[in-house]
């Protein structure tokens, strides 16, 4: 019994100073506009297909509740990019991939959400056409955004 009050006492020692450090009180806190709202029953992802006669785009519509839901809550989960004032981001020369929502087929998508993987990688979120700041994002974006593609597309189909 001893054993086991030792070693939740040193867990919860760990949880303290790892919670309580300078990073995690740093990290800025997530405004509501960067948010994903309720609502859409209707997902659009746009991505490009460099073809040899030269860049193309495709855009997937998916209806699939579960699918909306879950790809929300990954872009919602996805911290305000935090980036030094003084970094210096490489040129970013890559095409945007685009997340839209919105409450049916025939509606405007009311949030959309543009990532940009190369430079310094970010997700701009545009609330009814109007861009919010600050941007998601961070050095982990890209393993982020990957995974939101394997969500709106199991098998990898089309390849963005």
């Amino acid at each position: 019994m001893s054993r086991f009050r030792a070693t939740t006492v040193v867990i919860l020692m760990v949880f303290a100073t790892i919670s309580l450090s300078s990073p995690a009180l740093a990290s800025p806190v997530k405004p509501t506009r960067l948010l994903v709202p309720v609502g859409a029953t209707a997902l659009y992802w746009s991505y490009s297909m460099p073809l040899p006669s030269g860049v193309h785009y495709g855009t997937m519509k998916i209806s699939n509740a579960t699918v909306i839901a879950r790809v929300r809550a990954m872009i919602n989960a996805i911290p305000v990019a935090n980036y030094s004032k003084k970094q210096i981001c490489p040129a970013d020369a890559m095409v945007p991939y685009i997340v839209r929502f919105s409450t049916s087929t025939a509606a405007a998508s009311f949030t959309k959400v543009v990532f940009q993987l190369g430079g310094c990688p970010e997700a701009t979120v545009y609330q009814h056409g109007v861009a919010q700041r600050p941007t998601l994002g961070g050095w982990s974006l890209p393993h982020l955004y990957a995974a939101i593609q394997k969500v709106i597309s199991p098998r990898g189909q089309p390849l963005a």
